[in-house]
């Protein structure tokens, strides 16, 4: 793909996200068909959609797979909100590394010792889906991968001990007048394994990573559909529990 493409292609997905749509599937010619093009697209849709940059999404890569994406919106409280319209909403609890330090993209590749140092607080999160795509444009990874790998932003809750990092733990879903209990395991059991990863990956492509920028890597339940605007608790085992509701942003607006 030339540049021109690359942002052509930025600029489509930009124009329906900012509409609160899901797009159709981009033209042939402006598709990725490798990881450096997906990327490249990914980093232009934050250019076009005037985003600032507060955090990353990560997990571990697989075969022909980067899993990571910016994130550009923080929010806590009673509310969290959503760019796209729905009776349902889709949520995912994960832990959320907050940075003490900058990280600068260097030469020589960081130590384990070095990125968990450079680890500030750790709280209780939820990474709020979005679908960039119809349900029947035939999206693949590249084209998830291009598009931000469906983060809309990152829902802050209560900060944990220092120095813990749980592996699993009973989640309890609350809404409705119903209770839903899951198994909760983080899918690379260590949650800092991901982090180490982006945080060199990120390097060798030029990117640093900043004081005050958050982390998350990945969810201990998988995506939950919760219903709109119902009181939503979530209760993660001894470590804390987020009290919510998933509403569109229009509510408030």
């Amino acid at each position: 793909m030339t540049p021109e493409q690359i942002q052509l292609s930025a600029a489509w997905l930009a124009d329906y996200r900012q509409r609160g749509e899901a797009a159709p599937l981009l033209p042939a010619e402006l598709r990725p068909t490798s990881l450096a093009e997906a990327f490249a697209i990914q980093q232009w849709l934050f250019i076009e959609l005037d985003l600032p940059v507060v955090g990353w999404k990560a997990g571990l890569p697989g075969p022909d797979k980067w899993v990571l994406a910016p994130i550009a919106h923080l929010q806590q409280g009673e509310l969290c909100l959503f760019e796209q319209q729905s009776e349902q909403y889709s949520i995912e609890p994960e832990l959320a590394f907050l940075l003490a330090t900058d990280l600068p993209a260097r030469t020589e590749p960081y130590s384990e010792a070095e990125i968990k140092a450079a680890i500030a607080a750790t709280h209780l999160a939820l990474e709020l889906i979005i679908r960039p795509y119809k349900a029947d444009a035939g999206a693949e990874f590249f084209d998830q991968l291009a598009a931000g790998l469906f983060n809309q932003g990152l829902y802050i809750g209560p900060q944990l001990p220092d120095q813990c990092f749980p592996q699993e733990f009973e989640l309890v879903v609350q809404h409705s007048g119903e209770q839903h209990q899951f198994a909760a395991k983080h899918p690379n059991q260590d949650p800092l394994l991901p982090l180490y990863w982006l945080v060199n990956h990120l390097s060798s492509q030029g990117i640093g990573l900043k004081q005050g920028e958050w982390v998350i890597t990945g969810s201990y339940a998988g995506v939950l559909q919760v219903p709109a605007n119902t009181d939503l608790k979530l209760q993660f085992g001894p470590f804390g529990q987020i009290n919510t509701r998933c509403s569109h942003k229009a509510v408030i607006s």
